[in-house]
């Protein structure tokens, strides 16, 4: 394991001590996301969701960035809630929340934005969520590649993303914090392409066990 990153389970790994003042999660830091076809990428996202829990009446996106992905929903007729850390603000329609213990909702969304939470344990966060189900998109990790890939792979990103998963992880994770596996998939792939021929970004679905 290189230095100052930890297991935490097979396929979760995790930087350990936050060693610089890492990103400022700003208007500027947002511009990277819209070099990626928004209208696109957000259609494919809200596809998952129809395809794989059905009709929602209320969602929440932790880490909405720059608004597309709530824009997209409002327009399908969705309530909306989005929560930030950046200074970023929502887009019309949807309703800014400081506390993510505030959204009592249908659906989260982790769309590029779990792998930035600093804290080596999850699972109490992940129960805390008022949601039935949960959606998250996070770089895939191939730790079969092992050490050396991992060190010079283009995700894995010091004091920015903390935790880094493979499926096994990822799951291990939700079953976790109470939540089990309905989809997994790579659909992002169709733009974001994949690294090395290995998709590129991990895709799951999951719903709370009752």
């Amino acid at each position: 394991m290189l230095k100052n990153y930890e297991m935490v389970r097979p396929g979760h790994w995790h930087q350990v001590i936050k060693i610089g003042a890492g990103p400022k999660y700003s208007t500027d830091y947002m511009k990277y996301y819209d070099t990626i076809p928004s209208q696109e990428m957000s259609r494919i996202r809200y596809n998952v969701i129809k395809q794989h829990i059905g009709d929602i009446e209320t969602l929440c996106d932790f880490g909405y960035g720059n608004g597309s992905f709530l824009d997209y929903c409002n327009s399908q007729g969705i309530k909306t809630y989005g929560y930030d850390i950046s200074d970023c603000p929502v887009p019309v329609g949807s309703m800014r929340i400081n506390d993510i213990g505030e959204a009592d909702v249908d659906v989260i969304t982790f769309f590029d934005s779990l792998e930035h939470k600093e804290e080596q344990n999850l699972e109490p966060f992940l129960r805390s969520l008022k949601t039935k189900h949960i959606i998250i998109s996070v770089p895939w990790l191939h730790e079969r590649r092992g050490e050396a890939w991992f060190a010079g792979w283009k995700h894995r990103k010091p004091d920015e993303h903390f935790h880094h998963f493979d499926l096994p992880g990822l799951v291990g994770l939700l079953a976790d914090s109470g939540f089990k596996l309905v989809h997994v998939g790579n659909e992002e792939d169709v733009i974001r392409k994949s690294v090395d021929n290995y998709p590129n970004i991990l895709t799951v679905v999951a719903s709370r066990i009752v």
